[in-house]
């Protein structure tokens, strides 16, 4: 089996996720049941360690979610083990320059796209499964045909490169991160101000052009239509412990009359 949601994009398929931070394997395991495309490990504010998040990639696997990660930052430790583990998507945030761009290609895909560490892992099946028993070479393809590297555009200055990054070999998308964003161009939360609007056409715009993917967070399902309708690939719709207590507070409120 592949990754699940790549498979998807490339048909034109829009996927779905949400940012898992609750960190308990059967809540992501519930996630499986909800038709969900994937959930995204936040190991930059989660409180994971790496053998706690491997247990969540295990658990998004046996029900189908595909697992992403965000990781905290550009560096060898980071994204060596969250692919090592088997993490099918790298969301990777606070990137300013070109540079931080071609670190994380190259850590994360292996040669020729990049120069990544070469271990078969548990993503692999230790090198047991199908895809994984071939040759050396064979495996870096199929690993770096697997894994998609997402790298956050949340600052001003990955903005202002936006074109030249998403036109590089190994950049497979962009995941916006609204908040951020809008706070690097000096409009806090500020998400209908022109400015920023036209900060996200330009990132989409510029995405659809490289034919790269582009996916955003959402916080209401009202926007989470609108993103998909104007061209998004992908949502990941807001964190698991909002939703949660914001379905538990309907509860409560409901009850209560």
């Amino acid at each position: 089996m592949g990754n699940l949601v790549k498979e998807k994009l490339k048909k034109g398929q829009k996927v779905i996720g949400t940012f898992f931070s609750m960190g308990n394997p059967s809540a992501m395991e519930c996630l499986g049941y909800t038709g969900m495309d994937f959930a995204i490990i936040d190991t930059e504010h989660g409180p994971f360690d790496t053998e706690s998040a491997m247990a969540l990639v295990r658990s998004a696997e046996s029900v189908g979610l595909t697992p992403f990660m965000r990781i905290a930052d550009v560096s060898h430790k980071e994204i060596q083990r969250a692919v090592d583990m088997g993490v099918q998507a790298l969301i990777v945030p606070c990137l300013r320059s070109l540079d931080d761009m071609r670190k994380l290609v190259d850590l994360a895909k292996f040669a020729p796209i990049g120069n990544r560490g070469f271990i078969k892992g548990r993503g692999s099946g230790f090198g047991y499964k199908d895809w994984a028993s071939g040759s050396v070479a064979e495996f870096m393809a199929q690993s770096n045909e697997r894994l998609l590297v997402l790298p956050q555009c949340e600052t001003a200055e990955c903005l202002e490169n936006i074109e030249t990054v998403v036109a590089m070999d190994g950049i497979d998308g962009i995941f916006i991160g609204p908040f951020d964003l809008s706070i690097s161009l000096g409009l806090p939360g500020d998400f209908e101000n022109p400015v920023f609007l036209a900060a996200v056409d330009r990132i989409l715009a510029a995405c659809k052009a490289a034919g790269k993917y582009c996916l955003i967070f959402s916080t209401s399902t009202e926007k989470a239509r609108e993103y998909l309708a104007q061209g998004f690939d992908g949502v990941a719709h807001n964190t698991d412990f909002t939703v949660f207590t914001e379905a538990f507070r309907a509860v409560v409120s409901e009850i209560r009359g």
